[in-house]
């Protein structure tokens, strides 16, 4: 018997008692489709919260307050920021972070949004990948001059308005009872950052505030959004953006020593620094012992549907003595019977591959719309998964084909 033959037999079999090979494979296809979105859904993850640090500029390091046991002086000011620029060695930018909120109207459209005002200078700019797309950053002066401009997001443009290039347009702010009128002078990706932060896109979609509103980040001077909110900049980041080449870690631990020194906090331990690159570097082992972990979980369930597989087969070759019998005392050899039956293992767990293949691709792309991210579904993936559940069909046809095989054919003959 050739293999073609054997393929023919196979799936006639299993057509022919399609519900019960439907079950018997239940356990394959399930075990393909968790591995499948379990991958390829974390693999996107990964790559998504990678390309937000990225997105920071890998030679920044964020220099942070312990807010839980900091007191007012423990915090940094903007003299601080102009002094770790001018002072600590290897540091070439130095920027405030302020956070702030406040309700907006979109002048253009009088869509209500909700606003979250990321106070910076223009330093912070040199910390991202890109720069703006459209219009640009603001400068020194403006700073200075507590102008009521921003830098929009490219995703929270095109949210609010439908398209990215929205220079020049405004949105009146309130917050804490001010209310000023805010130009976009600029749209840049730092899509990244906000969403980092809580702003738009990317994770922050599911964060809706209980009126749909959308959430807009505005990059704004710092020296603005201390005086719309009416709050002291008092700051618990600043990011410091190292000189080319220098030693990022090395930069970071000046920087703390040098806040330390001026605030007399030596014993509080009150300011780390973390290089943004190292973050991916935390990320990926995370990531990667995660998914590893959770796929191993999910790929037991391909040993229980084998366990289903090799129970069902030894059931067929019962169920098939007779047949067995007459095959074999019309010549068919021993190995032609082991082919029969390895054949019919391997298609029942191909089949319940593909469609666990299907299944998966398609749940990791439902649930990674969910969050707004797309899933990493690669070749490999999907050539491996189905690799596997041959193997399991391999492995677990083995017995079951072997004891057909061996069945005396007189004995064969001879039962019901």
């Amino acid at each position: 018997m050739n293999i073609s033959e054997s393929l023919k037999i196979a799936i006639k079999c299993i057509k022919a008692n399609w519900m019960r090979s439907l079950l018997t494979m239940l356990g394959i296809i399930i075990g393909i489709t968790s591995v499948i979105i379990i991958v390829g859904a974390g693999t996107g993850v990964r790559d998504y919260i990678v390309s937000l640090i990225e997105d920071m500029g890998s030679n920044a390091v964020l220099v942070s307050v312990d807010t839980a046991q900091a007191s007012e002086g423990d915090y940094i000011t903007l003299d601080d920021v102009a002094n770790i620029k001018n002072k600590v060695n290897g540091v070439e930018r130095c920027s405030p972070m302020l956070m702030g909120f406040g309700q907006g109207v979109v002048d253009k459209t009088a869509t209500e949004v909700t606003a979250m005002l990321v106070g910076v200078n223009s330093d912070v700019q040199f910390a991202m990948t890109n720069t703006c797309e459209y219009g640009r950053f603001f400068t020194d002066e403006e700073y200075e001059a507590n102008a009521p401009i921003a830098v929009m997001g490219l995703e929270s443009a095109k949210d609010v308005y439908g398209y990215k290039d929205v220079t020049n347009e405004t949105i009146t702010v309130t917050s804490s009872g001010k209310t000023i009128k805010v130009k976009v002078v600029g749209v840049a990706n730092v899509d990244g950052l906000t969403s980092a932060l809580g702003g738009s896109g990317g994770f922050s979609s599911i964060f809706k505030s209980k009126s749909d509103k959308p959430t807009i980040a505005l990059f704004m001077p710092c020296t603005t959004v201390a005086q719309v909110t009416g709050t002291k900049a008092l700051l618990s980041n600043v990011f410091v953006i190292a000189e080319e080449g220098a030693d990022y870690d090395a930069v970071g631990n000046a920087t703390v020593n040098y806040l330390k020194a001026v605030h007399s906090n030596y014993s509080k331990g009150i300011y780390t620094s973390q290089n943004m690159a190292s973050y991916i570097e935390i990320v990926d082992i995370v990531m990667n012992v995660l998914t590893i972990f959770i796929a191993g979980v999910g790929a037991i369930s391909l040993i229980v549907g084998g366990i289903g597989v090799m129970n069902i087969m030894l059931v067929s070759v019962t169920e098939r003595t007779r047949e067995i019998g007459i095959r074999k005392s019309l010549g068919a050899k021993t190995a032609a019977i082991t082919m029969q039956f390895l054949t019919e293992s391997v298609i029942l767990c191909l089949i319940g591959g593909f469609i666990g293949v299907v299944l998966g691709v398609s749940g990791a792309f439902g649930a990674c719309a969910i969050i707004g991210i797309t899933p990493k579904i690669t070749w490999w993936l999907i050539a491996l998964s189905l690799l596997f559940s041959s193997g399991v069909g391999l492995f677990f046809g083995i017995y079951p084909a072997r004891k057909a095989a061996q069945l005396s054919p007189i004995d064969a003959l001879r039962s019901e």
